[in-house]
């Protein structure tokens, strides 16, 4: 049974990568504004997982769809394999961070509060 895959499949893909490329370019400016990205120096880059999620898709569609040979198919099998796992690793380290943030303030709060 061959796997069909038809030039509309590739719709949901791109337009995650065009809403990656949207998320960055709009939080670049609200990023340089906040101090306590300078003081940490840990980024999340959360607005590129859609970008990566877009792209272990397409790759993995495009090759099928343009009817690459055996090798190329498997190549390409490979390198969305590796961008996944990318992107698993990219989503744990943002949530990670974001729960230390998260934490970090509820502990502040709760130091100021009980001090008054």
């Amino acid at each position: 049974m061959q796997l069909t895959v038809q030039w509309g499949d590739l719709w949901a893909p791109v337009c995650l990568m065009v809403l990656s490329i949207i998320l960055s370019l709009g939080t670049r400016g609200w990023r340089r504004n906040r101090r306590a990205a300078v003081m940490w120096r840990s980024r999340t880059h959360w607005e590129w997982l859609p970008f990566m999620f877009g792209s272990v898709a397409a790759i993995a569609e495009l090759a099928r769809l343009l009817d690459v040979p055996g090798p190329g198919i498997a190549i390409a099998d490979v390198i969305a394999r590796v961008l996944a796992l990318t992107t698993v690793f990219m989503f744990f380290r943002t949530l990670f961070i974001l729960f230390a943030r998260g934490g970090r303030l509820l502990f502040r709060r709760r130091t100021a509060d009980s001090s008054s």
